[in-house]
């Protein structure tokens, strides 16, 4: 089996949890690019002796150094580097979402039939073994038919007012963009596509130009109804799905990883099934590394990352 070289395009925050993916399945980082190149000297010294800096993307695709990149910058920065990469058939791990607008997430997308190469939405929930867990029990229809999916994420996000998460030219969209993208592929990993959504939304920070607090709503083909909020101004954090169905329902705190609570019709107490505690990236990775590998078929593609950026966009008209 072929040796895997990976890169990784934007050294910030979530840079870090995909070099750890990277490690915990033996991959070598050998590039690294960055805006800001002591940002990216410094990313290249975690990543290892193996990782060389470039001055951009461009540099860092054309260099032969890779067969993988991560692309972890900002949404409005996706699709150059993405779409590039597909045309030099170097595989790619985009971080969600897929791109700051529809038009360009179906730029990747097209691109991505073109192209001998792979593109995984990086929707690493999808991946949890709490998520796993979940979607089984749902198949094995422990809780019936779905009638409510409700999800929630958000806390005291503050610092985020000053940071480019809530610009909308470079993010292309708030707090419902940012965060629930996470929210709505879940909703149609574990209940099907969507058909109808719409969403109510506000602005707390002052000078910002998207949502800080919202709510998306969304209905299955199946007529699941799904609610998802998300907020970077809440006092306190909360995390946690709650899928209601006519026979129980399945319960997954993010606060307590450990355990997918189930409670059934007539039931007093819950039933607990205990999972690894995870952050996803480790066993995203994993899966995406086999897929190219010829294991078993891509589970998220472009395609998921660009209906993400379909349903949650529309709702901004």
């Amino acid at each position: 089996m072929k040796k895997i070289r990976a890169g990784i395009i934007g050294c910030g925050g979530i840079a870090n949890s995909h070099l750890g993916g990277y490690q915990k399945n033996e991959v070598e980082v050998t590039a690294v690019t960055d805006m800001n190149p002591a940002a990216a000297k410094s990313f290249a010294e975690k990543a290892g002796p193996s990782a060389k800096c470039f001055a951009d993307f461009k540099a860092l695709l054309n260099s032969g150094a890779v067969d993988m990149v991560s692309i972890c910058t900002p949404p409005n920065a996706h699709a150059d580097a993405a779409v590039m990469a597909l045309s030099k058939n170097i595989h790619v791990l985009c971080e969600k979402p897929l791109a700051g607008s529809i038009a360009s997430a179906r730029k990747i997308h097209e691109s991505a039939q073109k192209s001998s190469a792979m593109i995984m939405t990086a929707f690493r929930h999808r991946y949890l073994p709490a998520m796993v867990k979940i979607k089984e029990l749902l198949d094995a229809d422990t809780i019936g038919t779905v009638v409510f999916f409700n999800n929630i994420f958000c806390g005291p996000s503050f610092a985020m007012k000053d940071k480019w998460f809530t610009k909308k030219a470079i993010a292309g969209g708030g707090c419902i963009f940012d965060t629930n993208s996470h929210s709505v592929d879940l909703f149609r990993f574990l209940m099907g596509e969507v058909i109808e959504q719409k969403a109510v939304m506000h602005r707390h920070f002052e000078g910002t130009d998207v949502e800080d607090a919202g709510t998306i709503i969304v209905k299955s083909k199946k007529g699941v109804l799904g609610s998802m909020t998300s907020a970077f101004v809440a006092g306190t954090g909360k995390a946690f799905i709650d899928i209601m169905g006519q026979k129980g329902e399945i319960f997954y705190d993010y606060c307590d990883p450990d355990k997918v609570k189930i409670k059934l019709i007539n039931k007093q107490e819950w039933e607990i099934k205990t999972v690894e505690p995870s952050g996803g990236f480790t066993e995203q990775i994993a899966h995406f590394l086999g897929a190219i590998n010829g294991k078993h078929k891509l589970s998220c593609t472009s395609f998921d990352g660009l209906r993400a950026v379909e349903i949650i966009q529309s709702t901004y008209n």
